[in-house]
């Protein structure tokens, strides 16, 4: 059973049928035919990539024009056209805010009424459809619309205006991937771009790790700023490095604190200059406090990290400072996520989230120290969950998504 030997016949045993699916906004579809049924019932046939998937194309008031096929020229941009005088198409699509269309697929399958589920030559289920080679295209705008009729302008998906193929454009030293836009934890209909961290920070070495080294499923919780500084909780241990004599010995991954002073930005914008505070750092390279000297962001022997303080609590005040890299920061539950935050004023009972008082402190830099940061984590203790980092990072990872083509280590 072919479509092309039907055709070769003067008549080709029965009348052609046009089915469409169109992709909702929540990425799954909606199905329709014109309704060529005498009787204007609905039309079955098994899907294209599942043939065990009986499909249901309820009728509907479609007219369309301009599918034909070019070989020279511009690409066809087809018109389709919905009735919508009753609820039928928007409760099909779920939702009558058609712009939320805009970019969705429309698939045009074409067969004979023959091929259909029930009639006289069914493939049956298992069995690859009979029909024509299926046309996809994209909803590009809306033409017109007004209280009877909706009218979309379908695209080829890749005669879009402004778009290169491929898409994505490589820029130098620069990830162009939304930052957890790919989380394991998303939907796949609402995964955006290429970034699989998550988006909670969740971390298990296992799915990271592809050298054959033992791994473990162990979760870890990792935060990183947007200076690349790992954030850890405020609660670990710290070897005050300020008060250790000159010939105490640090060893390789230690952490440790000094004591430094810092403009505070007071509630009602008033500064208070020389306020103490503790600064948090690693130890790069194992050795005495004489011969690490003293800790700062240009000593390569240490790398600067920072603190949160735990759960947020209405009756803490956080404070910030003119070096807002210094604000205080904690971890925050909402929706069933959880998520660090930065103050960025001194303040007391406003609760975290997008507002005057707070930014997320997770952060992406877009470089690939960024990506090292965080896909390699290395726990210092691989085997509890709280474990901090080591000094270093491993380097043996691949990235998993492609960010900088053709890079493995990550610095």
């Amino acid at each position: 059973m072919t479509l092309t030997s039907d055709f070769q016949k003067q008549s080709p045993g029965s009348e052609l049928v046009e089915l469409f699916e169109i992709e909702k906004p929540d990425g799954t579809f909606a199905y329709f035919t014109r309704g060529e049924d005498s009787d204007g019932s609905s039309l079955q046939l098994y899907d294209y990539s599942s043939n065990s998937t009986l499909r249901t194309y309820a009728p509907c008031p479609i007219t369309m024009d301009g599918f034909d096929i070019k070989v020279t020229g511009a690409m066809a941009r087809p018109v389709f056209n919905v009735a919508i005088l009753d609820n039928t198409f928007s409760t099909a699509v779920g939702t009558t805010d058609y712009d939320t269309l805009l970019g969705k697929k429309v698939i045009r399958r074409v067969t004979l009424k023959r091929y259909l589920q029930g009639e006289a030559s069914d493939a049956g289920s298992g069995n690859t459809p009979v029909e024509f080679t299926r046309q996809v295209w994209t909803i590009s705008k809306i033409n017109a619309r007004d209280a009877t009729v909706v009218s979309f302008e379908l695209t080829s998906p890749f005669d879009i205006q402004g778009v290169n193929i491929p898409a994505r454009e490589i820029v130098s030293n620069a990830c162009p991937w939304e930052y957890t836009g790919a989380s394991p934890d998303l939907a796949e209909h609402t995964k955006c771009g290429g970034c699989t961290w998550d988006r909670q920070g969740k971390f298990t070495r296992q799915n990271y790790t592809n050298t054959g080294t033992a791994a473990n499923g162990v979760e870890h919780t990792v935060y990183v700023t947007v200076d690349n500084e790992y954030i850890v909780p405020a609660s670990g241990s710290f070897t005050n490095y300020t008060a250790a004599a000159g010939s105490a010995s640090f060893a390789l991954g230690a952490y440790i604190t000094t004591t430094g002073t810092a403009v505070k930005v007071n509630p009602n914008g008033s500064l208070a200059a020389g306020t103490s505070i503790l600064e948090y750092w690693v130890v790069n390279i194992a050795g005495t406090k004489t011969a690490l000297g003293t800790p700062a962001d240009t000593n390569a022997k240490f790398d600067r990290v920072r603190v949160h303080q735990g759960a947020y609590s209405a009756s803490t005040t956080y404070n910030a400072f003119t070096d807002d890299k210094l604000n205080d920061i904690v971890t925050f539950a909402s929706s069933g996520l959880t998520h660090v935050w930065k103050t960025k004023g001194t303040h007391a009972g406003n609760t975290p989230g997008f507002s005057d008082f707070w930014k997320r402190a997770d952060e992406c830099g877009k470089t690939l120290k960024s990506c090292g940061k965080r896909f390699g984590f290395s726990p210092a203790d691989a085997t509890t969950a709280a474990s901090r980092a080591t000094a270093g990072i491993n380097t043996t990872v691949t990235l998993p998504f492609g960010a900088f083509p053709g890079s493995k280590n990550f610095n």
